[in-house]
């Protein structure tokens, strides 16, 4: 004989039909199942059954019930994933326009040319929000700019080479040319 399954202890003020209402109701995927399995095993169903009919994993189906058991209807809730982004909708406006049409010089920075690293430490510096380089590229990216990183040149090598990495004529070690 396995081991006694999880059940449900209360309903915490609920009645059965009040949830088989507000699972069929409900437009989150995630509340529906989570009602489903309560219902289910409210009605003495068993784990292979709510797995047949759920097509959750049976370590779903004891969290479910679990968390039912634990907080009630506060349980449904998808709280997975997902955040509240940092940046304004005007901190974006200022973070592209000083992308597109000011340089790192112009706010004391050493570099001449923008980085993902380089405009988050701006945002720091300007709004005192620290947010990382890859936030900062997802929003580039959402605003429809690009960049591209920085490619070596070669500065001491030697003049034919040089001139064939300007004119783009020839493949060389730095530059690479479709056809």
């Amino acid at each position: 004989m396995g081991r006694k399954s999880f059940s449900i202890e209360t309903l915490h003020g609920y009645k059965i039909e009040d949830l088989v209402d507000l699972k069929n109701n409900t437009d989150s995927k995630y509340s529906r199942l989570a009602l489903a399995v309560v219902t289910m095993r409210y009605f003495g169903q068993s784990n292979t059954d709510i797995i047949e009919a759920t097509r959750l994993s049976k370590t779903s189906i004891v969290k479910h019930i679990k968390e039912w058991n634990a907080h009630g209807i506060e349980s449904i809730k998808d709280n997975r994933g997902g955040s509240e982004s940092k940046l304004e909708p005007e901190m974006v406006d200022d973070l592209i326009y000083v992308a597109t049409n000011k340089s790192p010089a112009d706010f004391e920075f050493t570099c001449h040319n923008w980085s993902c690293q380089l405009l988050s430490l701006y945002i720091e510096k300007t709004y005192g929000i620290k947010v990382s380089g890859e936030t900062i590229r997802v929003t580039l990216i959402a605003n429809r700019l690009s960049y591209k990183r920085a490619q070596p040149k070669p500065t001491k090598a030697d003049k034919d080479e040089q001139e064939a990495f300007k004119k783009n004529f020839r493949n060389t070690r730095h530059f690479r040319v479709f056809i």
